[in-house]
């Protein structure tokens, strides 16, 4: 499944976040609603995880369990990304 996750400047959770979905592999965009971004719903707790569809699946660093959950089907970066960077 396809998500995104929605990060904000001066976040501690978001910096962890960040870091355990690069040690992952995982192939998880990051959006900056400092720098604009807009998620599909108002939120008041950083960072927040959602899918493809606007759904709402997980927030603070409930997010790093939600995608150590193999059910939650997370994508893995590919072999090219992972060597030459762009994520």
């Amino acid at each position: 499944m396809n998500y995104v996750i929605y990060v904000g400047e001066n976040c501690h959770d978001c910096f962890k976040v960040s870091k355990t979905v690069v040690e992952m592999g995982l192939d998880i965009p990051m959006k900056n609603i400092d720098k604009g971004e807009n998620p599909p719903i108002d939120l008041f707790i950083l960072p927040a995880l959602f899918s493809e569809d606007g759904d709402l699946k997980a927030y603070g660093l409930d997010i790093v369990n939600f995608l150590k959950d193999p059910k939650n089907g997370a994508k893995k970066r590919s072999f090219l990304k992972r060597i030459f960077g762009g994520f």
